[in-house]
C-alpha cells in the first residue's frame, strides 16, 4: 500500500544470528520512511536485530501478526519485512436491496417487490412485481448502481459491449 509511514528500530543487546530478539532489549536507533507507489521502502541499516511497524492509514485494518522482527547478520545483505492489511469487505454485489436503494426508484416501483434475475459483477438485470415491463439493465458506476437501460429500449448490443456489458447480457439488446 502506498504512502504508509513505516519505522524500523534496532534493539540491543541482541545477537542477530540467534534469530531471537529478547523482550527486554532496548531500542537504540530508529529509521522511518513512507512507502512508495508500490508499497515498498528500502533502508540501509547496520547489522543488528530489528522491530518494525507502521502507522496504518485511516480506514485500513492491518493484519494482526504480533511483533515484526528482522535480523541482519552481515553487512550488504537484504532482508525483507512484510506488513499486510486485511482486505476490505467486499461490497454486496447485485443484492436486490443495494440496487433498489442506489436506484432510489419511486412511483409504482417504490413499494413493489424487486427481483434481480441476473448478476454479472458490475452488471445486473432487475425487475419489479408491477403490471407491465419494469425490467432494467443496471450497472455499477462509482460504487453506485445506475440504470443502463429501461425496457423497452433500442440500445444496440455493439454499444452495450463497448460500454462493458458482459456477453451473458447480449440477449437483452438489439443487433444493429
Amino acid at each position: 500500500m502506498p504512502n504508509v509511514p513505516v519505522y524500523v528500530a534496532r534493539h540491543a543487546p541482541c545477537d542477530p544470528a540467534s534469530g531471537d530478539l529478547p523482550e527486554d532489549a532496548a531500542e537504540v536507533e530508529r529509521w522511518a520512511d513512507t512507502t512508495d507507489v508500490n508499497g515498498e521502502i528500502m533502508l540501509t541499516v547496520p547489522v543488528g536485530c530489528y522491530r518494525f511497524g507502521m502507522e496504518p492509514p485511516p480506514g485500513t485494518v492491518p493484519v494482526p501478526e504480533g511483533m515484526h522482527t528482522l535480523f541482519l547478520t552481515a553487512g550488504g545483505r537484504v532482508v525483507t519485512g512484510l506488513l499486510r492489511f486485511q482486505d476490505p469487505d467486499a461490497a454486496p454485489s447485485c443484492t436486490t436491496e443495494t440496487i433498489v436503494r442506489d436506484l432510489d426508484v419511486g412511483g409504482d416501483l417504490g413499494g413493489a417487490l424487486a427481483t434481480v434475475s441476473e448478476c454479472h459483477d458490475s452488471w445486473a438485470v432487475i425487475s419489479w412485481d408491477v403490471p407491465g415491463d419494469s425490467q432494467r439493465v443496471v450497472r455499477l458506476v462509482d460504487s453506485r448502481w445506475t440504470t443502463y437501460v429501461v425496457f423497452p429500449h433500442d440500445r444496440c448490443w455493439s454499444q452495450a459491449r463497448t460500454d462493458g456489458a458482459p456477453s451473458a447480457l447480449e440477449v437483452y439488446f438489439s443487433v444493429c
